[in-house]
C-alpha cells in the first residue's frame, strides 16, 4: 500500500508503506521521506533511520500534542524544522519505522517497542537488519555502514543508540534525542537491565550525538550518562537547547549525519561488545550460548590476536555466569585450514590451555568457553592485555586526590614477551599522570605481571578516567571509576535481614527487608548485607564502592522510579557479602552513592561509611 502526502516543488516524496516481516511473521508498516528529485536523478542516497516515541506510530505525531510533528509542515513547536523541511533539500534518505507492539490482535497500545517491560516476542533490534536489508533491495541507498545511521525521540531515543551499539557493522553514525538511559530489554521470559552509561564501548567505529533539554524531565540521566561517555568516548558529542522533551533544532542533528556520512569512521582494529541477548552477531563474529536467565555476554579488546570474554549479571562487575556454555566464532580472519596457537586463561586462577587449533574452510576459528572471565590469545607470540586493577592504599579512586593502581597485564599469547619501555597515557583532560615511563620486565606466556599507575583527577563531575598502557606498538586501554570526596556518613544502618522502612520508586516508604543474615545490625562473616542511609522518618539503600577483598559486590538492585519521574531509570543500591572468611575486628571501609529524589533534578550524595566485621552473632538468617 501506498499513499503519497507531498509532491510540490522542493518538498520532499513522503510514502506510507508495508512490508512482510519474516522476523515478526506479519505485515509492518514504515514512513519513507525521498528527496524531491528521487525518480528522476537516478543518485544512490545515505539513510537514516528515525525511531519515534511513545504514544508515537511511524505516521502520526505526539498523541497529546499534535503541534509537535516533527515529520512535516510549518509552524507548531518546531517553526518547521522537521525530517520533511531537511530531506527536501539534502540528498537524504529518512525511515521512520513503526514500533508499534500490540499484546493482541489489534490492540490500541502506546507503548512501544517491547521494552521495560518486555511483553511479547518481537524484538524490534532483531528486526532492524531485515529492514535495513528490504529498503536496500527496494530503494536506490548507498547501502553501507558508512551511509546508514540511526536516530530517534524518547523511547526512540533509547532504541536508536540500544540498536546503533547493537549493530556497529550496520550503523556508522547514532543520535538520540532525550532519550532514557535505561530499559529492560532482551529475550520475553528473562530480560536485562541495559544501561546506556554501561555500554560505551559498544561504539567502536561510530559517531554519537545526544540532544539535550533545558527542561526536560530526563536531563539528570543524560547528566549521570555524559559523566561517563564524555571520558570514554571518542567521537561523541552532545548539544544542549532551551527545551522541554522533544526534537529542537532537528536541522542540526540531521546535518550532523550528512558530516558523519561525509567523513565516516574507519572499521576498528580493535573492538569491544556487550550484548543483551545469547545469540548475536557483530563485525563478522558470531556468538551462541544456552543462557536462559537475564545476563549479559561481555566481548573486550577483540582483534585477530584474541579478546576478553565473559557472562555477567550486570556490567561492568556484575557476578559471572560461569554455568553458562559460550561458543565463539571468529570472522574470517585466518587462512583457511592454517594451524593457530590458541591461549585460553582463566583469569581468576590463572590456569592456561593451549591448544594448535585450524580454521575452517571459512577462515573462522571456533572457541568453547564457559561464562567465567576468560583472556584468549591467538597467535605464536607474545600478545599483552591488560585485566583487573586495583586501588593501593585506598579503597577507591577519588578526585582531587593522587591515586596509585596496580594493573594486572596479561600476557596471553604463547611466547615469552622480553622487556620493554611501558608508559601511560589519557585523551582525557584535567589528568596529570605522575608515573614517569619505565621499564616493564620479561613475562611468560600464559603469565602475568602487575605493573604501576600513579594519576591524579582534577575535575569532580566525572565518573571515570581512561588511561592507556603503551607498550611497543600496543595500547592497552584501561577504565577507573573516580568518586567525589566525601564526608564521613554521620548515621546510617546495616540492614542484615532486619526490616526497616525503606524508600522505594523514588518517594514510597515500605516496610522492607533487605540482606541476610541475624538481624544484629552489624556485619557478621558470611552476612549479605544492605547499608541505609537516613532521609527524614525512613531510609535509603545506598550503591557502595570498595576494594576490600571482605567484600563481595557482585549484587547490585534496581530500584524502578518510573511511577515517579516516568523516565524508565531506576536508581541502584548494592547487596554486599561479607567473606566467611574475613577476620572478626576487620574495618570494613566504603563508599555510599545515595539517589535522593527532586524530579526532574534529582540529587546525588556520597558518604564514606566505616564499621568493623563482628563476631558477636550467628550469621545464620532469620
Amino acid at each position: 500500500m501506498v499513499l503519497a502526502l507531498a509532491v510540490r516543488g522542493a518538498e520532499p516524496l513522503i510514502l506510507d508503506e508495508t512490508h512482510e516481516s519474516r522476523v515478526f511473521g506479519e505485515t509492518r508498516h514504515y514512513r519513507i521521506f525521498l528527496p524531491p528529485d528521487y525518480t528522476a536523478s537516478g543518485k544512490r542516497y545515505p539513510v537514516i533511520y528515525w525511531f519515534h516515541g511513545w504514544s508515537e506510530r511511524y505516521n502520526k505525531p505526539v498523541a497529546r500534542d499534535p503541534g509537535r510533528n516533527y515529520d512535516q509542515g510549518e509552524g507548531g513547536v518546531y517553526g518547521g524544522d522537521t525530517i520533511a523541511r531537511f530531506v527536501g533539500s539534502h540528498d537524504l534518505i529518512v525511515v521512520k519505522w513503526d514500533g508499534y507492539n500490540p499484546r493482541t490482535p489489534g490492540e490500541t497500545y502506546l507503548r512501544p517497542y517491547n521494552i521495560s517491560p518486555v511483553e511479547t516476542d518481537r524484538q524490534f533490534p532483531l528486526y532492524f537488519p531485515e529492514l535495513v536489508a528490504y529498503i536496500d533491495s527496494h530503494y536506490r541507498t548507498i547501502a553501507d555502514r558508512e551511509h546508514r545511521a540511526t536516530a530517534g525521540l524518547s523511547m526512540g531515543g533509547f532504541m536508536s543508540f540500544w540498536v546503533a551499539g547493537k549493530y556497529p557493522d550496520l550503523v556508522g553514525s547514532a543520535s538520540n534525542f532525550m532519550g532514557s538511559s535505561e530499559f529492560f530489554v532482551g529475550p520475553r521470559g528473562f530480560p536485562v537491565e541495559y544501561r546506556h552509561d554501561e555500554m560505551h564501548n559498544n561504539y567502536d567505529g561510530e559517531r554519537t550525538r545526544l540532544v539535550m533539554g533545558t527542561r526536560d524531565f530526563i536531563r539528570f540521566y543524560h547528566t549521570r550518562m555524559n559523566a561517563i561517555w564524555k571520558y570514554t568516548r571518542p567521537f561523541y558529542e552532545t548539544a544542549e537547547f532551551d527545551s522541554d522533551h522533544g526534537t529542537p533544532h532537528m536541522g542540526e542533528t540531521l546535518e550532523f549525519h550528512m558530516r558523519a556520512f561525509a567523513n565516516p569512521l574507519p572499521r576498528p582494529d580493535v573492538w569491544s561488545h556487550i550484548d543483551a541477548y545469547p545469540d548475536f552477531a557483530v563485525w563478522g563474529w558470531e556468538i551462541a550460548s544456552d543462557r536462559k536467565q537475564p545476563g549479559l555476554t561481555v566481548l573486550e579488546g577483540v582483534s585477530p590476536n584474541g579478546f576478553r570474554s565473559s557472562v555477567r549479571e550486570w556490567a561492568p562487575a556484575g557476578r559471572v555466569l560461569a554455568n553458562v556454555k559460550v561458543r565463539i566464532a571468529s570472522g574470517r580472519l585466518y587462512p583457511a585450514g592454517q594451524p593457530q596457537v590458541v591461549t585460553v586463561i582463566r583469569t581468576r586462577d590463572g590456569k592456561v590451555r593451549r591448544a594448535t587449533e585450524h580454521a575452517d574452510s571459512e577462515g573462522r576459528l571456533h572457541f568453547e568457553l564457559d561464562g567465567d572471565e576468560y583472556q584468549v590469545g591467538v597467535g605464536p607470540g607474545a600478545i599483552l592485555a591488560l585485566g583487573d586493577f586495583e586501588v593501593q592504599d585506598a579503597r577507591w579512586a577519588t578526585d582531587g586526590k593522587p591515586v596509585s593502581v596496580k594493573v594486572r597485564l596479561w600476557n596471553k599469547g604463547a611466547a615469552s614477551r622480553s622487556a620493554a619501555p611501558l608508559r601511560w597515557e589519557t585523551p582525557n583532560p584535567n589528568v596529570a599522570i605522575a608515573t614517569s615511563p619505565h621499564g616493564l620486565a620479561a613475562i611468560g606466556a600464559g603469565k602475568s605481571a602487575d605493573v604501576a599507575l600513579q594519576f591524579t583527577v582534577d575535575d569532580p563531575q566525572r565518573e571515570v578516567v581512561k588511561l592507556y598502557a603503551v607498550v611497543a606498538t600496543s595500547r592497552l586501554p584501561i577504565e577507573i571509576p573516580t568518586f567525589p570526596d566525601a564526608p564521613a556518613a554521620k548515621d546510617f544502618r546495616i540492614a542484615d535481614g532486619r526490616e526497616f522502612t525503606v524508600y522505594q520508586g523514588g518517594i514510597k516508604r515500605v516496610p522492607l527487608t533487605l540482606g541476610k543474615g541475624n538481624g544484629d545490625g552489624q556485619a557478621n562473616p558470611g552476612e549479605t548485607l544492605a547499608i541505609l542511609l537516613p532521609d527524614g522518618d525512613a531510609w535509603r539503600a545506598a550503591e557502595l564502592f570498595t576494594n576490600d577483598s571482605c567484600v563481595n559486590l557482585a549484587e547490585r538492585v534496581s530500584d524502578v522510579w518510573s511511577d515517579y519521574d516516568h523516565v524508565g531509570a531506576s536508581a541502584k543500591y548494592s547487596l554486599p557479602v561479607i567473606q566467611p572468611g574475613c577476620t572478626v575486628g576487620h574495618i570494613v571501609r566504603m563508599l555510599a552513592r545515595v539517589q535522593f529524589p527532586h524530579a526532574p533534578d534529582h540529587r546525588i550524595e556520597y558518604f564514606k561509611v566505616e564499621f568493623p566485621v563482628s563476631g558477636s552473632g550467628s550469621a545464620t538468617t532469620k
